[in-house]
């Protein structure tokens, strides 16, 4: 049936589309996409428990005062992830506020968060949070299931937040979910001719997508998980250390030499850009060859009034399928834009050939009589 066909795709498509989200924010080490709130701080638009969907800051853009965020705190809560509303933006990071809290998070002791502490940027419509509820107290049972199955497998030892529980359980949810559809739905009636069923012939176009994923996952350990953000502390004292960048009198700027080492054996692009206020740098986008150290000068602006200032910078690297000033402006539009081209080039020829040579449809496994 068309219909039966056409949801069997459906569910596959989501059931997938969730692994990838859930499994791509493991490698990029971000908390999961949704999450969820345990105190009340957030009434009343997130009780205890109620989820909501998050953005990882590389993909959010410009965060402002509004924003929801997702956040490594140092102090507060005993550290760890807390998610505050930003309420001001100041020269040495955000002031986030709980709403339904009668002060500011940094008058409980946490110092201003920057852009590098930030993980998720909640999605909001209208200017209301997008509400999932109840998903912690799903998220809690479904651990507690998966951490007494692995007890009773006798793997106590094995975390139920683990990246291969989580890989198994999602695998285990994509074959039930598409089986178990397509049992509900079968289709009893039988026809008096046998044809080739599709559990006979496999889509080539599946096989293209497993051959470009095994070609991407080492150009993404390459390009993607070195990169990051990297804070930068200064020193505004009336007592600046010539010897010292890090300590220099208010106002003034302070010049270091920032090495960047490729320990890969093909050459990498590399763009490094401010992630806060108060950073310039003089080389933004580097060529490195294999093995070979590159510099470039960062520029760092201490604070006017007596105190220490967090500044940051971020780090990408690029495979130079392109020129590297065409990798520097995608990446100036969006790393996301950048790194979609570059796969897109690295794919593009693995595609045309694999179309070429084998084609787009479906392969007979076997000879049905």
């Amino acid at each position: 049936m068309v219909l039966r066909s056409v949801a069997s795709k459906a569910i596959t498509g989501v059931l997938v589309l969730t692994a990838i989200i859930a499994l791509g924010s493991i490698a990029f080490g971000y908390p999961p996409p949704i999450s969820y709130v345990e105190t009340d701080s957030m009434e009343p638009q997130l009780e205890p428990n109620d989820g909501f969907i998050g953005v990882p800051r590389p993909l959010a853009g410009d965060i402002s005062t509004g924003d929801v965020v997702t956040y490594r705190a140092k102090r507060i809560g005993g550290g760890g992830l807390t998610t505050h509303r930003i309420i001001d933006r100041t020269e040495t990071g955000y002031i986030t506020k709980g709403d339904n809290n009668g002060f500011n998070d940094t008058a409980a002791g946490e110092p201003p968060v920057t852009r590098a502490q930030i993980e998720l940027v909640a999605v909001q419509y209208q200017g209301k949070l997008v509400v999932i509820p109840h998903i912690g107290d799903i998220t809690v049972a479904i651990r507690a299931g998966l951490t007494a199955v692995l007890s009773a497998l006798g793997l106590r030892n094995i975390q139920a937040t683990n990246p291969g529980v989580l890989v198994a359980v999602v695998g285990l949810v994509l074959v039930v979910g598409v089986e178990g559809y397509n049992a509900v739905t079968n289709d009893t009636s039988r026809t008096t001719r046998r044809t080739i069923s599709d559990r006979d012939r496999v889509d080539s176009r599946l096989i293209l997508i497993g051959v470009l994923v095994v070609v991407s996952l080492p150009l993404f350990s390459v390009m993607v998980l070195p990169s990051g953000t990297t804070d930068m502390g200064v020193l505004a004292t009336e007592a600046p250390d010539p010897d010292n960048p890090a300590r220099v009198a208010p106002g003034a700027v302070s010049e270091t030499t920032i090495p960047f080492q490729n320990d890969q054996p093909i050459p990498l692009v590399i763009v490094v850009d401010p992630a806060t206020e108060g950073v310039s740098i003089a080389d933004r986008v580097l060529v490195a060859s294999p093995g070979e150290k590159v510099t470039t000068t960062i520029s760092v602006r201490a604070p006017t009034e007596i105190g220490w200032a967090v500044r940051a910078r971020t780090t990408q690297y690029y495979l130079p399928v392109l020129p590297p000033s065409v990798i520097g402006w995608l990446h100036s539009l969006h790393p996301f834009i950048a790194l979609t081209a570059v796969f897109s080039i690295i794919w593009l020829p693995i595609t045309v050939l694999y179309w070429l040579f084998i084609g787009f449809g479906y392969i007979k496994l076997r000879d049905v009589h």
